[in-house]
């Protein structure tokens, strides 16, 4: 089997999933990773009055079912970074946050090359965009291949797709990228292999000319963590949600323009002749905040802000339908999440899904909310027939997508890849 070092960057990213299902099957050499709940952290953490501190909570969470032994936290990095992110929020010291982020991706790749020194005989080096800098080259210099794990539209068409209703740029068109997206797109380029969470991801960056042999694409599906809450959940669908006048609509993440947030509100400005009630699960831009004040301060709508998993998952099982009308995505977890606790699922094609329009709810063209007004009004139409098809939604999800399937997935495109014969052309050049 061919050993893996994983670097998962920093927060709680599925790369860490992916070393757990590494360390499962004995492929994992090292996981790397930012701030982390090491032993000694652990023990701090036990401490009297800290363990309801909602910081320390989430680092907590960070936990990943590997050995402490093969893990390598880098705590400097994600301290610049987290620095970087207060002095951007700040129009005076904003370019100071920008270079400190910077700084912080560059500081992370290179302490990654130190560990790959010391962990030479991995065959692979699978680490996420954005985090590899120097460190990639380093890896083919040891003779690993690389794998850039990418989770979200190709980095030169993101903004494209936000600005013109999920869209992508013809090949003549102008790409503008921040500094950020740049360094991402060059631990793309520079990699022998790149993974991608879902086809719509691969089509972005076919638009942008990349290779197609260069590309493997493999689903995430769902975590053994969410599908335990939903299993321990209090309570069925059908004594939560099946049952209420209202058509329950569910949206979850940032109400922003690239999630599509916009169009589902001025979507239901449109519906006041049927009965309905949304909630929103996630934090509201400033901006739709303003331009749909009223609307959300309806009492049809409910604000529940940012929710820990298991509350999340509660959430999912009071909703008849899970509306998530995205321009841009990877392939939204929060989608996979909705199938997995038998939701009705109204998406895009740009949200990376499995949905398939008349088989797992509906898809519509991203940005047209007049096709989202439609596909809500049949939802409120065929309501009888929601819940048989949220059953085999949640059936399919626990049959195919669960964390074990992305495992064995993994695994065996690490067995598969094999090391190529030149180096790969520059998607940018």
């Amino acid at each position: 089997m061919k050993k893996v070092i994983i670097s998962n960057g920093f927060n709680k990213f599925p790369l860490a999933v992916a070393a757990e299902e590494a360390e499962r099957r004995d492929d994992l050499s090292l996981l790397i990773t930012g701030a982390y709940p090491t032993p000694g952290v652990r023990r701090l953490l036990g401490l009297p009055g800290l363990s309801g501190n909602s910081k320390l909570t989430r680092l907590a969470n960070r936990k990943a079912a590997v050995p402490d032994s093969k893990v390598k936290a880098l705590w400097l990095p994600e301290a610049v970074q987290l620095i970087g992110a207060r002095l951007s929020r700040l129009s005076s010291t904003r370019h100071v946050g920008a270079r400190l982020d910077a700084a912080a991706l560059r500081l992370y790749g290179s302490l990654c090359t130190k560990l790959l020194q010391r962990h030479r005989r991995a065959a692979i080096y699978h680490y996420r965009s954005g985090f590899g800098q120097e460190s990639v080259r380093a890896a083919k210099e040891l003779g690993m291949i690389t794998l850039c794990d990418h989770s979200i539209a190709h980095p030169g068409v993101l903004a494209h797709l936000i600005e013109n209703h999920g869209r992508l740029p013809s090949a003549g068109a102008p790409r503008r990228m921040s500094r950020l997206e740049s360094d991402v797109l060059k631990d793309v380029d520079e990699a022998d292999y790149v993974l991608v969470n879902s086809e719509f991801v691969k089509t972005t960056f076919l638009n942008e000319g990349c290779a197609d042999e260069r590309i493997r694409v493999i689903y995430q599906g769902v975590s053994d963590e969410f599908l335990g809450f939903i299993d321990s959940s209090p309570g069925s669908r059908a004594d939560n949600a099946s049952r209420a006048p209202e058509l329950r609509l569910l949206f979850v993440g940032s109400v922003d323009r690239r999630k599509g947030a916009d169009v589902l509100l001025r979507a239901l400005i449109n519906i006041d002749d049927l009965p309905w009630r949304l909630t929103i699960v996630g934090p509201v831009e400033g901006d739709l905040n303003n331009r749909y004040r009223r609307l959300l301060r309806d009492p049809r709508v409910s604000l529940a802000g940012t929710v820990s998993l298991r509350d999340l998952a509660r959430y999912y099982l009071s909703a008849d339908v899970f509306v998530f009308p995205s321009r841009a995505e990877g392939s939204a977890r929060v989608v996979f999440q909705a199938l997995a606790s038998g939701c009705y699922v109204i998406t895009t094609p740009n949200a990376g899904s499995i949905v398939e329009d008349g088989v797992h709810g509906s898809l519509v063209p991203p940005g047209d909310y007049h096709a989202l007004e439609a596909a809500i009004r049949q939802a409120v139409a065929d309501r009888g027939s929601l819940a048989e098809i949220g059953n085999r939604n949640a059936a399919i999800i626990r049959s195919r997508y669960r964390q074990r399937d992305y495992g064995e997935a993994l695994v065996q495109l690490y067995e598969a890849l094999p090391r190529p014969p030149q180096a790969p052309q520059r998607v940018s050049d």
